[in-house]
């Protein structure tokens, strides 16, 4: 498939994510959609946080939530898509307002 992006293509080329701890990149898995999307982290009982899923694949996404919430290293996250959908993820990496998660177990994101 000669016409392919080169980033399309699976390989060591692909861009790497930090994640935030000074460890090694971790490779993204799967790949991003930039979306709109509005969304929900869940901080506590009566604490929800609105944020923005600014990119989102089948493996995780990158949210916009104002970085004075420190976020913890797991969370529920709702998505408002075509319906209200709960998933549970993990906190990759922070970068000022954007945040990198990936799904986690059986709650998976599938779009």
């Amino acid at each position: 498939m000669a016409d392919r992006p080169e980033t399309d293509r699976p390989g060591p080329h692909l861009p790497k994510l930090d994640d935030g701890r000074g460890s090694e990149p971790i490779p993204r898995a799967g790949r991003r959609h930039r979306v709109i999307q509005q969304g929900r982290i869940v901080l506590g009982p009566d604490r929800l946080v609105t944020c923005e899923i600014a990119d989102l694949s089948a493996a995780g996404a990158r949210l916009r939530v104002p970085a004075r919430f420190a976020l913890p290293e797991t969370f529920p996250l709702v998505i408002a898509a075509h319906e209200l959908r709960t998933v549970e993820v993990r906190l990759r990496w922070r970068r000022g307002d954007f945040a990198g998660v990936t799904f986690e177990g059986a709650g998976a994101y599938i779009g």
